[in-house]
């Protein structure tokens, strides 16, 4: 998947094409998810918040189960970084 699409600049047609498609791709991933595969989700976080997709991605990530005591630190990160937006 990559990362999430920013929601910085001029929406387009593209911009929500990706923006729908990853959320698509998202929606289609089983719960819970395992450690290694929360650890790759991690690294799908982008600069902003997506349109809200970003959240998404982030209560995915919590449903591993070691995600209440040992976080990616990807998705550290960018929890972190949201006081900076």
């Amino acid at each position: 998947m990559g990362k999430l699409p920013s929601e910085r600049g001029e929406p387009t047609v593209a911009l929500e094409e990706a923006v729908e498609r990853a959320g698509a791709l998202l929606d289609r991933i089983e719960r819970p998810v395992t450690d290694e595969e929360a650890e790759a989700l991690a690294d799908c976080f982008g600069d902003d918040l997506c349109f809200g997709l970003a959240w998404n991605l982030l209560h995915l990530i919590e449903t591993a189960p070691s995600a209440r005591t040992s976080q990616p630190a990807a998705a550290r990160r960018w929890r972190d970084g949201l006081h900076n937006l």
